[in-house]
């Protein structure tokens, strides 16, 4: 979530390369580990002379590298922090100086109302790291060439990674991230620094390294953009927006912002690149072999035998009637399959998973319409919890309350469904999609918080972050127990899940949701894998098994009368 390890995602030691590509002569990289612990946080502040932002991931990079040359540049905290500004010649006029003073007074003695910018914001103009030799980045002015990145080309790399971040004690947001996207013909390498200080500024920082494959090209954009926190605060609800979840997002404030900085550079030796420029085939891995540049065959999934579809007919020719026109990026992102297909699986499986996870969450959606309203009051149920406002069976007839909680047990009982169904998929391929969907949920349980509940401390969202988590392990296995020995031990699971173990659960709603799951599981098993992997999933409600359930059991008449004594046998 917003760059970090979803909280199931294997651990990386701090010796492996992460995630690898080489493509068309360049190894593309990037790392992701947890916060740093004490020690190195210590060895980085005598280092830099400051100390390092709340949540400083220190072991974290991004990198692009042309193997034949030595070029490269990458993208770490450490050097970002580097580049803080430390001779106090720009500072920020700080309203809440006292209050941040408190959480670092360890570390800082003496701030005055008057704070340094490496003390408040981090602010940093940082481009990278490059290793010019013997190629370097020059000043130019060729931009990046925008037409070509608005095409539909497929992705098959994508990652973001967090650098760092700091709160200023809940007075705002300062961090920097990285993403980067690879597409068959070229690539592009977002570094973007965001600083919302409440009442005094917004500032973003964007260095865009763009890497066109066959020329060779380089061409690195540097733009700093900034204004008056109340400038931008106008501009936003002049244009009708959600002031406060805009004020959230730079990529809903970055056109909103004057630009005050901006540069150019390219390698312009392009003639050199394209000479050394002799990889061609694709290679992905986690180990350091990766950068040997040499096509490897690679497992994707491909429908076991029982899903493939039933031969038909030849396809009619080209340009005969009833013949349909492929599209030039179907084309394209057919060709990438072959070349290599474990890495458009996974981004199959990103995308498709991420509609499987809004199909979920739509079961049990609701709204806070009070969140939105001046100086609205959110009601609060006897528990203390939001109390939202939301339509559907699981609220109108079965009578859960419109709540996070109760929206979370209710998607994550879907996402069970949808986990037992690709557990059937090829070994190769069901843990993407197991940890895409999963992923998927995470984020817009966070996005939730933020936007209907107002939490915008991350510490916190990633504490109820942990929580769910802890849940939804508990619900794999209560759900997999009740699946293998029997109805009743699945209603107990449902019970204790959705119903919270209350002594007043509707039964009949109780055995409806146990039909429920039984009927959609095999609904599931009824489709095929393509299906499944188009993201072809539409549920229902439960209300369909009312007639299931209120009909008569052969077994009631088995069971003795009130007062009647069953003998021993």
């Amino acid at each position: 979530m917003n760059g970090q390890s979803s909280p199931n995602a294997r651990t990386i030691s701090r010796d492996e390369p992460g995630n690898v590509i080489v493509h068309s002569g360049f190894r593309i990289a990037t790392k992701k580990l947890p916060i740093l612990k004490a020690e190195p946080i210590d060895q980085m502040t005598k280092t830099l002379g400051i100390a390092p932002p709340e949540m400083i991931f220190g072991d974290n990079v991004a990198s692009i590298e042309h193997l034949a040359s030595g070029w490269s540049i990458e993208f770490t905290a450490f050097h970002a922090l580097r580049k803080v500004d430390k001779t106090g010649n720009t500072m920020l006029q700080v309203a809440h100086s006292k209050e941040w003073q408190s959480t670092r007074e360890k570390k800082h003695e003496g701030i005055t109302e008057v704070v340094k910018p490496f003390d408040w914001s981090y602010s940093t103009d940082y481009k990278g790291s490059e290793q010019p030799i013997p190629l370097h980045l020059e000043r130019s002015d060729v931009p990046i060439p925008l037409e070509l990145l608005k095409r539909p080309d497929p992705i098959i790399f994508f990652d973001e990674v967090m650098l760092y971040e700091d709160e200023m004690a809940d007075n705002g947001i300062t961090a920097l991230s990285v993403k980067l996207r690879v597409m068959p013909a070229r690539l592009l390498l977002l570094c973007r620094f965001f600083m919302r200080l409440d009442g005094v500024m917004v500032r973003i920082r964007d260095t865009r390294v763009f890497v066109e494959f066959e020329t060779g090209e380089v061409i690195r954009e540097y733009t700093a953009r900034e204004d008056r926190y109340e400038a931008v605060r106008q501009k936003l609800a002049m244009k009708g927006r959600d002031v406060p979840a805009q004020l959230r997002d730079p990529n809903g404030l970055v056109d909103l912002l004057p630009i005050v900085d901006k540069s150019l550079e390219r390698v312009p030796c392009t003639a050199v690149f394209r000479s050394l420029t002799h990889y061609r085939g694709f290679s992905v891995s986690s180990s350091p072999s990766a950068a040997q540049a040499v096509p490897q065959p690679s497992v994707t999934y491909t429908p076991s035998a029982a899903n493939r579809p039933p031969k038909s007919s030849p396809p009619p020719k080209p340009n005969a009637p009833g013949s349909k026109v492929v599209p030039a990026s179907a084309k394209i992102a057919a060709g990438v399959h072959k070349l290599a297909p474990s890495i458009t699986e996974t981004y199959v499986a990103y995308g498709v998973c991420e509609k499987l996870v809004k199909e979920c969450a739509s079961q049990a959606d609701y709204t806070i319409p009070q969140r939105h309203e001046k100086d609205g009051v959110i009601p609060k149920t006897a528990a203390g919890q939001d109390l939202g406002v939301g339509k559907g069976w699981w609220y109108e007839s079965l009578g859960l309350t419109p709540t996070f909680s109760n929206w979370a047990q209710v998607t994550f009982l879907h996402m069970y469904i949808l986990t037992v169904r690709l557990r059937a998929f090829p070994p190769a391929a069901a843990p993407s999609w197991h940890q895409h969907l999963l992923d998927h949920f995470f984020y817009s349980a966070e996005d939730r918080m933020v936007r209907e509940h107002n939490v915008y401390s991350r510490m916190v969202r990633n504490k109820y972050l942990k929580d769910l988590f802890t849940q939804w392990r508990g619900v794999l296995a209560a759900y997999d127990e009740g699946l293998v020995k029997g109805d009743a031990v699945l209603a107990t699971a449902v019970w204790r899940n959705v119903f919270l173990g209350r002594e007043d659960v509707d039964l009949k709603g109780l055995g409806e949701v146990v039909c429920y799951m039984r009927g959609v599981l095999k609904g599931l098993e009824k489709m095929r894998d393509e299906e499944i992997g188009r993201g072809e999933v539409v549920f229902g409600d439960p209300s369909t098994q009312a007639k299931i359930v209120e009909a008569r059991s052969p077994m009631m008449d088995t069971l003795p009368e009130e007062g009647e004594v069953v003998p021993k046998k």
